[in-house]
């Protein structure tokens, strides 16, 4: 699908229910629920330090009236306080590693697992809790505003850069790209929350498998360094 037409179609598409896959009018299927508990408490387990846990959500597009095809489920294990730099960095490594080793979906939907303190600030406007089985956010159905075309100005300078980069087999600059699109990702939520340009982008990105690519690319360039 072509970047226009795909950018139409995931990003202000405003549907009349919420994901029939996995809701019963605006209830969580318990089936669902409970598949989604033992998730993330496969993942805690797998995380293989003590967490303390206050609450397991769901939260992202399929929380919401949003939600398309390509969205995935967001499933987050809410942790007491902060979670600061160090501790960041490991639970973002065993993320993706969780990620490498296993293909888990429920109803045919990817399940991705983020650890997120109870105190950070979270850019989404529809949040379950699927611990307590309620809304902790409830959603709305409002069109949200979207410039397509900033999108895919954005898009076409960010390909334009991981292609040169990918070209150059030049794994430094692989490593700023990657750093470089979280960056923008979490720019463009703090300035605008969830409908920005740059979080759109990044999730166009996303699901279209060029952030994918990119992490391959410089896992490949990592093995040849370390190869004799």
């Amino acid at each position: 699908m072509w970047l226009r037409e795909f950018a139409a179609s995931y990003f202000v598409s405003i549907n009349k229910e919420l994901n029939p896959k996995i809701w019963e009018g605006s209830t969580l299927m318990p089936e669902v629920r409970e598949k989604l508990i033992k998730i993330a408490e496969a993942f805690r387990e797998f995380i293989a330090i003590d967490l303390d846990v206050v609450d397991y959500t769901m939260t992202g597009s399929n929380a919401n009236y949003t939600w398309t095809k390509y969205s995935d489920l967001d499933l987050h294990i809410i942790v007491n306080g902060d979670v600061g730099p160090e501790a960041r960095e490991l639970f973002n490594a065993k993320k993706a590693l969780w990620a490498e080793h296993h293909d888990i979906t429920i109803r045919g939907l990817p399940v991705e697992c983020y650890v997120q303190g109870e105190n950070e600030r979270h850019h989404s406007s529809g949040v379950y809790s699927v611990m307590h089985d309620k809304w902790l956010m409830v959603p709305r159905k409002i069109k949200p505003s979207v410039d397509d075309s900033a999108v895919e100005r954005k898009l076409d300078a960010v390909t334009h850069d991981i292609t040169m980069a990918v070209t150059a087999g030049d794994i430094r600059k692989l490593e700023q790209m990657k750093e470089r699109i979280t960056n923008m990702r979490k720019a463009g939520l703090e300035r605008a929350g969830e409908w920005s340009t740059e979080n759109l982008a990044f999730k166009a990105l996303r699901n279209m498998g060029v952030i994918d690519q990119l992490t391959e690319k410089i896992r490949e360039l990592e093995d040849q360094d370390l190869s004799l």
